[in-house]
């Protein structure tokens, strides 16, 4: 009878574990800086399914269209630094002109403090928050939501003024498993993002012209994502879909975990993960490739960067399931 109840015990224990309702926090989920993202998607109209719980959301048909890598640098890094000078993390796209999405990034929230880019010539634009949009609070699980107001005044070309004042409001309003192109998620968060937001025009002090809009988002993610899963935004002239082409950890696909030592270092660097390793990179904090290193090992490496000049790396790993992991050193 004892052992009658105690498996009773652990098939229920079970079942919850495998519809489990996600959770998003700063530790699990904020970007950190030296994380790339693949990431394809395409346009069209796409429909993000129904809210509520344990759901299952079927995205596996989306033909890819267009294709991206994102990486994650230090503020200080980059050429807008003094503009934006309250940024933790900057969202560089791989490839593309001297473009940044400047966030601030803390243990209560993820705030979106503006954009820095350069179209080439003699202009750069600046756009920044100076009452910076939330994007996300912590810790934050299915029916949790919040509104943020933000606002942003620029100047652009001809020296008009475009003043932006939104409000934004985030619900955690669905959860269940998603299916991407690049596979399927169990136990994941859905967020729907709502941004109503009008942008006045001034030239010379003179009023000119406002226009009112509506954006809707949705975004998944699981426990350990620091990206959505997959996303989904959408306005009056139709949506885009993004997915992640990298594996992300899972509760059934945990992330690859990695060790380093010594560190600091001077000369030889040893590192060791839990599963076999395919590739390893060593990136700056500016998100750019500076080596690829060649494997000593199944499920560990012995590399000489003695010719790197000193200061504060970062390891990226990815072992044979495509699970990438990341890890800050310091060479001396």
């Amino acid at each position: 009878m004892k052992k009658n109840y105690l498996l009773s015990v652990l098939v229920i224990l079970l079942s919850f574990r495998a519809t489990a309702q996600p959770v998003i926090t700063h530790s699990g989920n904020s970007p950190l800086i030296g994380d790339t993202y693949n990431l394809s998607g395409a346009l069209g109209s796409f429909d993000p399914g129904d809210a509520g719980n344990n759901q299952s959301w079927d995205f596996s048909y989306i033909t890819p269209t267009f294709s991206t890598t994102i990486t994650v640098v230090n503020p200080e890094t980059t050429p807008f630094a003094s503009e934006f000078q309250e940024s933790t993390h900057a969202f560089h796209i791989v490839g593309s002109s001297e473009s940044y999405n400047y966030t601030q990034i803390s243990s209560p929230a993820l705030k979106n403090v503006g954009i820095g880019f350069d179209p080439g010539g003699e202009n750069e634009y600046f756009i920044h928050y100076t009452d910076a949009v939330k994007l996300m609070q912590y810790p934050f699980s299915y029916n949790n939501s919040f509104t943020d107001n933000y606002f942003s005044s620029y100047t652009l070309s001809g020296g008009m003024v475009t003043h932006e004042r939104g409000t934004v409001t985030v619900t955690a309003d669905a959860w269940g498993s998603v299916s991407t192109p690049s596979g399927n998620y169990p136990n994941t968060l859905r967020v729907k993002s709502l941004y109503v937001y009008t942008d006045s025009v001034w030239m010379m002090g003179n009023f000119v012209y406002a226009n009112t809009y509506t954006e809707t988002n949705y975004e998944w993610y699981s426990a350990t994502s620091h990206y959505p899963i997959i996303s989904i935004s959408s306005t009056i002239s139709g949506s885009t879909v993004t997915y992640s082409t990298d594996v992300v950890g899972t509760d059934d696909n945990p992330m690859l975990q990695l060790s380093i030592f010594p560190n600091p270092v001077s000369k030889i660097i040893h590192a060791k993960t839990d599963g076999n390793i395919s590739e390893i990179f060593i990136i700056n904090l500016s998100g750019k490739q500076l080596a690829q290193l060649k494997k000593t090992g199944v499920n560990e490496f012995t590399a000489d960067i003695s010719k790197l000049s000193s200061g504060v790396y970062m390891l990226r790993i990815k072992n044979e399931q495509g699970i990438c992991t990341t890890k800050k050193f310091i060479k001396k």
